[in-house]
């Protein structure tokens, strides 16, 4: 039977109102399910001894957010090569900012330079790189985003003990009249702490009676500082800097953690390594672009921004940008590197290593330890810079060697 226009579109009308209703009905189900899982959070936060008034402050300001979910899962198109992260972050406008900044507060940051002996670029580098110099803090109640991911997260547990904490930091600073806002992740304030970051390490500097690290400028330096004291920081000693590499060096050897004192680096031909540095005793070598980028050598103070922020990129970013704004004149000339893989290249890099016997785990489309690891491998059976950077030439060649063998 022959269908009319009108017919078509009644039904299509139907099957969208329908949609609708299925839609409504499911989201009005999570929420009801989410109110009822606060009921058991608040008595859990009471058997915990949190102040009852709280953790109805907290719980009371919580509100289902799938907006947060979906950030926590959505996986990035493309993992970001570390030529375009250091050029969105770092370029001759933030850095003379950042001077302003060291500028503009110097007593304060005098005052914690000399009690924490953590240099001032280095405090107002992660500053820079956390919210812009204060620029954006987060605008999500971390009530609500940190409830939302205990409720349906990929780290329940992780974010579950962060509301509590949210809830002790409400205690502690009487913080009953002002929710605490941040990132969809559950960070805040100037420095980006988590709730737990913040009662461990969090400082009143200003002897106020309250941890403010979202405007006592005492208490947010303070706090950071404290951090990377607390974390190993060695006064006096680099993060960074970049070196020149020998011909025929070995890069299987260019891996963090992979540590050798500077005076061994220096025999084999590694070279701009300052005098001031020639006695230390334990450094290692990366290579964010692969064997024919930039070379740097890295020290403790290195691993103790890694604890900060488990990212290479964001690490050496910070002793960069803490470089340059030590500096007169701005000399950060990032040289150009190709797009990086996608999030689905990468996976197909995973698989097409797996399938050739150099062990990768479960491709999850991101070059961690293990990827690199099998890559110096593939890397050495074929002769190759062992860099283990996971790069297009790689994902060329065993790409290439996948379509050949099918």
């Amino acid at each position: 039977m022959k269908k009319n226009g009108k017919w078509q579109a009644a039904v299509s009308t139907l099957m969208m109102t329908g949609l609708m209703i299925v839609g409504l009905m499911s989201h009005a189900d999570e929420v009801e399910g989410f109110q009822s899982w606060l009921g058991i959070v608040r008595q859990e936060a009471i058997d915990l001894q949190i102040a009852p008034e709280a953790v109805d402050v907290t719980l009371r300001q919580a509100i289902y957010l799938p907006r947060v979910i979906e950030l926590d899962r959505k996986q990035p198109e493309f993992v970001t090569s570390f030529s375009a992260y250091v050029n969105r972050r770092i370029n001759p406008r933030v850095v003379a900012k950042g001077k302003q900044m060291i500028q503009d507060y110097q007593g304060v940051l005098y005052v914690v330079e000399e009690l924490y002996q953590i240099p001032r670029e280095v405090l107002v580098a992660f500053w820079g790189l956390e919210t812009n110099f204060g620029g954006f803090m987060g605008d999500i109640p971390l009530a609500s985003a940190l409830a939302t991911l205990s409720y349906e997260g990929r780290r329940a547990e992780f974010f579950k003990r962060e509301l509590f904490n949210l809830m002790r930091v409400v205690e502690r600073d009487q913080r009953y009249d002002s929710p605490v806002v941040g990132s969809w992740a559950g960070a805040t304030g100037h420095m980006q702490f988590m709730p737990t970051t913040l009662l461990k390490y969090g400082v009143d500097a200003d002897a106020d009676g309250k941890i403010d690290i979202w405007s006592s400028y005492p208490d947010i330096f303070s706090s950071a500082a404290n951090y990377l004291v607390q974390a190993g920081w060695q006064p006096g000693k680099p993060v960074s800097f970049q070196v020149s590499l020998p011909a025929g060096f070995d890069y299987s050897q260019a891996q963090w953690q992979h540590n050798k004192p500077v005076s061994e680096w220096v025999k084999v031909g590694v070279a701009g390594v300052p005098d001031s540095a020639l006695n230390l005793p334990q450094s290692a070598i990366l290579l964010p672009q692969g064997y024919d980028g930039p070379a740097y050598m890295v020290f403790p103070n290195f691993d103790v921004i890694m604890q900060w922020n488990r990212s290479v990129n964001y690490a050496l970013a910070v002793g960069l940008l803490s470089q340059q704004l030590r500096q007169d004149t701005y000399t950060l000339l990032m040289p150009p590197e190709p797009p990086a893989l996608s999030y689905q290249q990468m996976w197909s890099l995973q698989e097409a290593l797996n399938a050739r016997g150099f062990d990768c785990g479960t491709p999850d489309g991101f070059p961690g330890a293990k990827t690199q690891a099998a890559i110096r491998r593939y890397q050495a059976s074929k002769g190759l810079p062992q860099d283990g950077y996971a790069g297009a030439d790689i994902y060329s060649r065993l790409t290439a060697q996948a379509q050949s063998a099918q």
